[in-house]
């Protein structure tokens, strides 16, 4: 396969080449992640999770048999939306196990990968304009509960009611 360089010279790419190097080692980290998970998480999956994940599996299923784009599109957006609407009682209950600046930046990857699109089409739009208001909503969630919640720390008698104890009584 030939290539045109933006210097105009012709010169060979193997097709799929860097593509397959960057799909196998994600699948490789995502898979060991996952393992990970499974040996050492904490918690469990309660049948809502587990109705929640048929529906994002239909998503995804809808996503691969769409002949439509927009439909596909649609498609995952509502398996995405599952995933993160799953997420976010943990990340209310324990904002610092997630990464503010992931979703942050993430959610300015959407924002410019929809100011990048040259025609206003919903269909170019849709997804990263909702990648970027899911993201920053995440973003904003991890924030304000992490501040929420130092600042209670910072209150004796509210750090005591986190740790579970009760306040001491003042007549």
């Amino acid at each position: 396969m030939r290539e045109v360089r933006l210097d105009g010279a012709l010169g060979d790419v193997e097709p799929f080449g860097d593509l397959a190097v960057g799909a196998a080692t994600q699948v490789v980290l995502t898979t060991g992640i996952f393992v990970l998970a499974i040996r050492l998480g904490t918690g469990g999956v309660s049948a809502f999770d587990t109705l929640m994940m048929i529906v994002a599996g239909a998503g995804v299923a809808g996503w691969v048999i769409a002949d439509e784009p927009i439909v596909a599109t649609l498609c995952v957006v509502g398996a995405d939306l599952i995933a993160a609407a799953m997420m976010v009682p943990k990340t209310h209950r324990d904002p610092h196990s997630e990464t503010l600046s992931t979703f942050a930046l993430a959610s300015l990857g959407g924002a410019l990968a929809a100011g990048a699109v040259g025609v206003l089409d919903v269909s170019l739009l849709l997804y990263p304009t909702y990648y970027c208001l899911v993201n920053g909503a995440i973003a904003l969630l991890i924030g304000r509960r992490r501040s929420t919640l130092s600042s209670r720390l910072r209150d004796p008698a509210a750090r005591l009611a986190v740790a579970g104890a009760a306040p001491p009584h003042r007549p």
